[in-house]
């Protein structure tokens, strides 16, 4: 018998590990161009900010999102770093990135139609870098 273990048992360690630490994906799927998205989804970055005061909530934006609204549903724009990618492999390149580093505690991205393979990159970027994704879908 082999002192080793195999890859899928060392594999599902890691995940028994990582989920006792919140680590992992999230996916929220939202109304295309519903103005309520907005209020439903600042409240939770708001207090995510606040969770963990030694690493990041990042969030991998297309856009700048203002300081003004941020402030507005009491997000420190201090707290939150935002990164701007001009298209979806970019965005989930730098997801993927932000994730595996492990300097944030959330992750939150747009990076659109996610294959099954690229959720499981995600998620174990997630798993190494004990931090949390959080993707948010539009339909």
């Amino acid at each position: 018998m082999s002192n080793f273990n195999s890859a899928s048992q060392v594999q599902q360690q890691n995940l028994e590990q990582a989920s006792s630490h919140n680590a992992g994906l999230t996916e929220l799927v939202l109304a295309h161009g519903a103005a309520s998205s907005w209020s439903m989804i600042l409240p939770m970055v708001a207090h995510l900010c606040r969770q963990d005061s030694q690493r990041w909530l990042t969030w991998v934006t297309s856009e700048p999102l203002p300081a003004a609204l941020l402030i507005s549903f009491g997000i420190d724009p201090l707290r939150l770093r935002q990164v701007h990618c001009r298209d979806s492999e970019q965005q989930l390149w730098v997801t993927w990135d932000a994730l595996e580093l492990g300097n944030s505690h959330t992750v939150i991205a747009s990076p659109g139609t996610l294959s099954q393979a690229q959720e499981r990159h995600l998620e174990q970027a997630a798993y190494a870098g004990n931090s949390q994704a959080l993707i948010l879908r539009y339909r």
